[in-house]
């Protein structure tokens, strides 16, 4: 629905002049792409800062998801999570990250038992 609104609002026939393909992208994006700045004992100098912007590819925002869970499995041994980031996860974390990231935001996941909610 989103693709269709959005070809017929700013596409050809708009008279803007915009190409499909410039319409209809697929970019993701994150805030916690950055990292943290660090002095030569390897310390905390200056925290990221958590700038929304558009990932690299699906594979760097994979592999920065990744890193992540690697640092959080480190400070949290007793609580360790093993996952398994598939295209479709990664999408759906970047959305949840996004939503409970911002004021007042809240989302509420459903599904059937089991599925990784």
């Amino acid at each position: 629905m989103l693709d269709r609104v959005t070809k017929d609002r700013f596409g050809d026939a708009s008279g803007l002049g915009f190409e499909d393909e410039q319409l209809l992208t697929d970019y993701l994006f994150a805030d916690f792409q950055r990292d943290d700045v660090l002095d030569e004992a390897g310390d905390v100098v200056e925290e990221a800062p958590f700038v929304y912007e558009a990932c690299a590819d699906l594979d760097a925002i994979r592999a920065r998801c990744l890193q992540r869970l690697d640092e959080y499995n480190e400070k949290n041994q007793s609580k360790q999570m093993n996952l398994v980031i598939f295209d479709d996860a990664l999408k759906h974390l970047l959305r949840i990250a996004r939503i409970v990231g911002s004021p007042g935001g809240n989302i509420l996941l459903v599904g059937v038992g089991g599925s990784g909610k």
